[in-house]
């Protein structure tokens, strides 16, 4: 049975993107390994290794989800570190606008895949935008003196229209993503079909 490594994510427009590659440019590197621009997303749900054959329940479920939650607008601003304290893992630009509309489309989307038999994450969502994470040698204290002067930047706001089943395949340059399914928000346009 084939299985794709699939998750469902929000996309950025290419000048946030750009925006979002700078900010990496202008910090400290040398002990980060940086997601590349094309890469950048919001992640709702990952999904992991998955059965060809669930595709079409899983858009399905985004389709639920998608239909009951109008277009809304979200800003990134700022850079922040999981975990907060001590040595940080992964460098994220925050999510802030109408949070509540994103934490109810999230919410929704995880509900309607699970009355589908896919199973709910424990842990509560966190948005937020990777941009890096950070190995496990050298010093990070520059990096973490440049991520507090940059906690109340404006990097940017898009619209949210739709919702993106994406595979990901790991290679040894990094991670490739690939479009498998868009699923238009109510009142966003039309809602488009399989790309397979």
């Amino acid at each position: 049975m084939k299985k794709l490594r699939l998750f469902i994510a929000i996309g950025l427009p290419d000048p946030l993107k750009q925006k979002l590659a700078e900010i990496q440019r202008s910090l400290p590197g040398a002990h980060v390994k940086w997601v590349v621009p094309e890469n950048f997303h919001l992640t709702l749900k990952f999904l992991g290794d998955t059965p060809v054959s669930q595709c079409p329940s899983l858009v399905e479920g985004m389709r639920q989800a998608a239909e009951g939650t109008a277009a809304f607008d979200l800003t990134l601003k700022g850079v922040g570190t999981f975990p907060r304290q001590g040595r940080p893992k992964v460098l994220w630009a925050g999510i802030h606008g109408p949070v509540e509309k994103l934490l109810g489309l999230q919410g929704d989307l995880e509900q309607g895949l699970e009355n589908l038999g896919f199973t709910r994450e424990k842990r509560p969502f966190s948005p937020h935008l990777t941009l890096g994470r950070t190995k496990e040698f050298g010093s990070t204290e520059a990096l973490q003196q440049q991520i507090f002067q940059l906690k109340q930047t404006l990097f940017g706001s898009w619209s949210v229209a739709s919702i993106q089943l994406m595979q990901s395949e790991l290679r040894p340059s990094g991670p490739v993503y690939t479009l498998w399914d868009e699923v238009f928000l109510a009142k966003a346009g039309l809602k488009k079909g399989s790309l397979t």
